[in-house]
């Protein structure tokens, strides 16, 4: 079976989707997404500061290599599926809203994992950056959907979800104008 974000996560509490055309073929579009690097992301990194509070706001002092680092290997939705060059799937299972937000037991998750967790009190990320060729270039499409494995869990995270969200369509927007950029 072929998994992509459609096959993990049919059903959602939770979506959004962003997409750009970008004047460049499918490959060229993934391999700038593939090395896209954390200091190619302005938003993402104020955003990221403003959260992260003091530690955050040293990290050149603390870990001078963090703008080094790429993208894809750095979100806490870790990826699960390549399938070059038509999408990648990042996935994460977190207690986001909790006090300490935690994740179930360290494991190398399989698709087959993630898309059977039904465990109560969790809520499941999936976050996808689809290609497609579309006249002489590429529209790159990320998708987020989020799905709660509970009532209760689902009407917490819907409340963090409303402030959430935006920022995390700044995220978004701010990974696929960098893509952009980094083909132009």
């Amino acid at each position: 079976m072929q998994w992509g974000l459609e096959q993990l996560m049919p059903r959602w509490d939770h979506r959004e989707v962003h997409h750009r055309w970008i004047a460049a073929e499918p490959e060229r579009v993934w391999d700038a997404l593939w090395d896209l690097r954390v200091r190619d992301l302005t938003v993402t990194d104020a955003l990221t500061r403003l959260r992260g509070g003091p530690r955050a706001w040293r990290r050149e002092q603390t870990d001078p290599a963090h703008g080094d680092r790429r993208v894809m290997e750095s979100m806490a939705p870790k990826l699960l599926v390549a399938e070059r060059p038509e999408e990648l799937v990042l996935t994460d299972v977190a207690r986001y809203t909790a006090a300490q937000p935690g994740r179930p037991e360290a494991r190398d998750w399989t698709p087959e994992d993630f898309a059977g967790f039904a465990e109560p009190g969790w809520s499941k990320v999936g976050m996808n950056f689809r290609l497609a060729p579309k006249n002489s270039g590429t529209e790159l499409f990320t998708e987020t959907r989020v799905l709660s494995t509970d009532a209760a869990t689902k009407r917490s995270f819907t409340v963090y979800w409303i402030p959430v969200r935006v920022g995390s369509g700044l995220v978004r927007r701010d990974v696929l104008r960098a893509v952009s950029q980094a083909v132009s």
